[in-house]
C-alpha cells in the first residue's frame, strides 16, 4: 500500500511518497519513504514512479490537488518559461541552471523539458521565424540550451533496461536540441542511447543500425523542408524491420508518412509510454 505523507514547514506543505509494509516478525506496519515529492501543491503524476501511477489513492489525491492548485501552478510555469527564454537569449548559463535546479527540487526532468525548456525554445523559434531575432540570437539560445542539457545528462542513471534506442534526424536537418533532450531523458531512465543527430547521411545511419542493432529508431524532423529527406530515410529503414517513431514540429500540419508511428510533438511522458508498448 502506498500513500502520501505531508509535513508542514514554515506554513508550506511538503509531500513524500510512502509505502506501508507489514513486518511479520515485529507484527507491526513499517513506513518506507520511496520518494520526496516537494511542495504538495506542485505534485503531478510525472513525479510519481511508474509502478505507483495507477494506484487509486494516488490518482484520487492528484485529481483533488490539480483542481485546487492548477491556476497557481500555471502562473508559476508561465513566469518560469519567460525567465528561461530571457536567460537563454542572454547566453546566461548560470541563471538557466539556477532555474532548472529550483524546478528539479519539486518536479522531474520530464516535467522540466515538457513544461519549461521545450516551450521556451519554441517561443524563441517563433520569434526567429517572425524576424524578431537574428540568427546570432537563436544560436546563443540554442548553444546555452545544449550546455544545460549536457549538465542534466550527468545525473545518476537508472538501472539498464537492456534496450537500445537510436536517435537521428534526416540528412540536412540540423535542429538537434530535441534529440539531445530525448537522449538525456531515455539515458536517465535506463535505456542505452545512440544519438546520431544532427544530419547523418542515410548510409551512415544504416551502418550504425547494422552494427549496434537498436530495438527502436526515433527520428526528429523540425523543418518542413526536410520532409522529403525524411521520407527517403524511412524507405531505407523499412528494409531492416526495426520499429520507427517519427516526431517533430514539421509534422504539425499533417502526416505524410505511412506504416510508421508518427507522434507529431508528443510530451516525453507520452513518447515513453508509446515506446514501452513497442519494445
Amino acid at each position: 500500500m502506498v500513500f502520501l505523507r505531508s509535513k508542514i514547514v514554515k506554513n508550506e506543505s511538503y509531500s513524500y511518497l510512502v509505502k506501508s509494509k507489514w513486518d511479520s516478525k515485529r507484527k507491526t506496519s513499517e513506513q518506507q519513504t520511496i520518494k520526496y515529492l516537494g511542495k504538495t501543491s506542485d505534485v503531478t503524476l510525472e513525479d510519481i514512479p511508474d509502478e505507483y501511477r495507477n494506484d487509486s489513492y494516488i490518482l484520487s489525491f492528484l485529481s483533488s490537488n490539480k483542481q485546487s492548485d492548477s491556476k497557481k501552478r500555471e502562473k508559476y510555469l508561465v513566469k518560469t518559461r519567460q525567465n528561461m527564454r530571457k536567460f537563454l537569449l542572454a547566453g546566461d548559463l548560470k541563471n538557466v541552471m539556477s532555474i532548472y535546479n529550483d524546478f528539479a527540487k519539486q518536479s522531474s526532468v520530464t516535467s522540466f523539458y515538457d513544461n519549461i525548456l521545450r516551450p521556451a525554445m519554441y517561443q524563441i523559434g517563433e520569434l526567429w521565424d517572425a524576424k524578431k531575432l537574428d540568427v546570432g540570437d537563436e544560436h546563443i539560445a540554442s548553444n546555452t540550451a545544449m550546455h544545460l542539457i549536457e549538465n542534466i545528462g550527468t545525473k545518476p542513471k537508472a538501472r539498464s533496461k537492456g534496450k537500445t534506442i537510436l536517435i537521428c534526424t534526416p540528412d540536412g536537418e540540423y535542429h538537434a536540441i530535441p534529440c539531445f533532450m530525448m537522449e538525456t531523458y531515455f539515458s536517465l531512465n535506463g535505456y542505452d542511447v545512440i544519438n546520431l543527430a544532427p544530419s547523418a547521411p542515410s548510409n551512415s545511419i544504416m551502418n550504425h543500425i547494422s552494427e549496434k542493432k537498436p530495438d527502436l529508431i526515433l527520428i526528429s524532423v523540425t523543418l518542413k523542408d526536410h520532409i522529403k529527406s525524411c521520407d527517403r530515410l524511412i524507405k531505407s529503414l523499412k528494409k531492416i524491420k526495426v520499429p520507427i517513431v517519427i516526431g517533430g514540429q514539421a509534422l504539425q500540419d499533417g502526416n505524410p508518412f505511412h506504416d510508421v508511428t508518427v507522434m507529431e510533438t508528443p510530451s516525453l511522458s507520452e513518447l515513453s509510454k508509446t515506446i514501452k508498448g513497442m519494445i
